[in-house]
């Protein structure tokens, strides 16, 4: 784990499906505040570059929606201050193997019948993208 280069506030979940974007205004909100804590800033930047929340966007490593130097050249401006390439890999690496467990827990409550929904088991069986994923990350970083 690399040193953390600050510590801030950390959304804990900030992904395109947070964000509120008005075509005039930009960004207007961040929703979804329940994850929030006291952290390693690249955490997030990491997060969002989750293969995940891409949306088969998967040639944009920022949220689907733009490129990571472009969104860290965007971040410098805005805070001076932005991670490595190799920080924010770590942070992406740890999120997807976040999600995964995220993902097993959903298929865990839909299959012990505590949510028999299929919101819970579409989720689960959403598992086997984080390991191709991290697959790949783990190739890369080697």
């Amino acid at each position: 784990m690399p040193p953390p280069e600050a510590a801030t506030i950390v959304h804990g979940d900030f992904r395109t499906g947070n964000l509120m974007i008005d075509p005039a205004a930009g960004l207007t909100a961040v929703l979804d505040w329940e994850l929030a804590h006291i952290g390693d800033p690249a955490e997030d930047i990491g997060w969002l570059c989750v293969n995940s929340w891409r949306f088969g966007a998967v040639g944009h490593r920022a949220g689907g929606f733009g490129g990571l130097d472009e969104f860290l050249e965007a971040y410098a401006a805005a805070d001076g201050a932005p991670p490595s390439e190799a920080h924010v890999s770590y942070w992406q690496m740890l999120g997807s193997l976040k999600w995964a467990v995220m993902c097993l827990t959903m298929y865990e409550i839909f299959r012990s019948g505590a949510d028999p929904s299929l919101e819970r088991a579409a989720i689960g069986r959403r598992v086997s993208e984080c390991e191709a994923d991290l697959l790949a990350l783990m190739e890369r970083a080697a």
